[in-house]
Parts: structure tokens; C-alpha cells; sequence
């Protein structure tokens, strides 16, 4: 069982994304579970692609108030 749904975290902050496979199933999981959050700021590497963004925003939230942000 997670514990991340009991917590009541509204912004969560994450630099340096690549896109890996593991990184996408952490952001999954995260944004599966946080049901308070409001803000997901993602810092990613210059490289990216929108291939890579369009997967962020296409992940199914727990917060019908998410939002996801790159910066």
C-alpha cells in the first residue's frame, strides 16, 4: 500500500527530467496518487522533445486540480 495519498502535498518540483522509463513510471505514480495536488513544475533537459512533454500531460491524475508546468 502507498502512503502518498494520505499526504497533502499541493506542489511538487522536479528538475533535470529525461524521460526515462523509470522517470515516467515515478511521475506516474506520483501523479496517480497525490490527490491534494495542484502544481507539478518540471524542469527538463534542453534536449527534450514534445513526444516527451505530450506523455507528462496525457498521465491520468488524481487531483482533478493538477496542473502540469515545464520549466
Amino acid at each position: 500500500m502507498c502512503c502518498l495519498s494520505a499526504w497533502r502535498i499541493k506542489v511538487l518540483e522536479i528538475t533535470g527530467y529525461g524521460g526515462s522509463f523509470r522517470e515516467l513510471k515515478q511521475m506516474r505514480h506520483f501523479l496517480g496518487k497525490l490527490q491534494c495536488l495542484e502544481t507539478v513544475r518540471i524542469g527538463v533537459q534542453k534536449d527534450s522533445n514534445k513526444y516527451l512533454r505530450a506523455n507528462l500531460t496525457t498521465l491520468p491524475r488524481a487531483s482533478p486540480k493538477c496542473n502540469i508546468q515545464f520549466i
